[in-house]
């Protein structure tokens, strides 16, 4: 019985560092997209931040919609956690990489990633399909 647990723990940890990678690639992708369209057409720095704020909650969506695709159940809290982790290593690498991670730009993303990778573990685990089902 306790191995059974320990196993359920393991693949559900497994299942948001997938997951989160996922997100990752996906904002890295609306990132290159951005900087492409900003290489064609000259932008201001707000039109920038929104950009990137596009790309995070893209990315956070994609995360929360795979992570409870995969679980197949408790949508909104594989998307809460799928998006907490994903906050976490982005606070992370800004605090080592800009040396701030801090202040009102910290909370909006907080905020903003939380509630993308909710509606995405939502909608995921409310889709029929068996692209991402585990076996």
């Amino acid at each position: 019985m306790r191995s059974k647990k320990h196993s359920q723990k393991a693949a559900n940890a497994y299942n948001i560092i997938i997951s989160t990678i996922i997100g990752f690639i996906v904002i890295f992708l609306c990132i290159a997209l951005f900087s492409f369209i900003m290489t064609k057409i000259d932008l201001n720095d707000s039109v920038i931040s929104v950009l990137t704020s596009a790309g995070l909650c893209a990315g956070s969506y994609a995360g929360g919609y795979v992570a409870s695709k995969r679980r197949r159940q408790n949508g909104l809290l594989m998307g809460l956690v799928t998006g907490l982790f994903m906050f976490a290593v982005i606070f992370i690498i800004s605090y080592i990489f800009a040396g701030t991670a801090g202040g009102f730009s910290a909370s909006s993303k907080l905020v903003m990633t939380l509630l993308c990778a909710s509606i995405g573990g939502i909608v995921g685990v409310n889709m029929s399909g068996k692209k991402f089902r585990r076996k």
